[in-house]
């Protein structure tokens, strides 16, 4: 107990009153809402990951059925790239030799007596300009094949790209930065060299 100044001995009849609670000293402790979502997120998390795993692979596949096929074809006086067109002009773009394409591309092909075709071609990928030179054939009882390199921008990529007579009209490219792709030709269309980044 205080004793106030100068009155030694007395009691002090005004003390201070501190608040205690009743029961025990111990701190209370609330408990913590926790939501729904975050109790489904710990006991069934990892089956949750899967799941949209899962998911993200059959949308995949999905867009993979859903996107229609690249096609490189040549019909009549028009070469079909993966859905742009090129024509052949009627003078031949002036040349006195191989067969002149012209459009969003321009494709030349030379023929050589031992059945080989040189292929060459420009056109832009994202603003820059590519090139291609494919050398194709010649023509077996098996099917064709050719051999392309493309340079896009500072680096060259080398391609070669096979289509058998017995199978399906659709030529396989591998590439040797690690691009594998389907190139169809419908019923109709001739094959021709492939000259062109398709796919980027």
């Amino acid at each position: 107990m205080r004793r106030r100044p100068g009155t030694a001995g007395a009691i002090d009849r005004d003390p201070q009153h501190l608040p205690v609670p009743i029961g025990d000293l111990r701190p209370r402790r609330q408990a913590r809402t926790t939501s729904a979502a975050v109790r489904l997120w710990r006991r069934r998390g990892s089956e949750l990951v899967a799941a949209a795993g899962v998911a993200l692979a059959v949308a995949a596949a999905v867009v993979t059925v859903t996107r229609p096929p690249l096609s490189v074809y040549l019909e009549g006086d028009t070469v079909h790239v993966a859905g742009l067109t090129l024509s052949h002009p009627a003078n031949n773009g002036g040349l006195t030799f191989g067969r002149l394409y012209t459009g969003p591309a321009t494709l030349l092909m030379v023929d050589r007596p031992d059945g080989v075709v040189i292929a060459s071609a420009v056109t832009y990928l994202e603003g820059a300009m590519v090139t291609g030179v494919c050398t194709y054939g010649p023509r077996t009882a098996a099917g064709v094949a050719e051999h392309c390199t493309l340079r896009l921008g500072g680096r060259a990529v080398t391609c070669v790209d096979t289509l058998h007579s017995q199978a399906h009209a659709s030529w396989q490219r591998r590439c040797s930065d690690g691009q594998l792709l389907t190139v169809a030709v419908p019923t109709g269309g001739e094959a021709i060299p492939m000259p062109f980044p398709l796919g980027r």
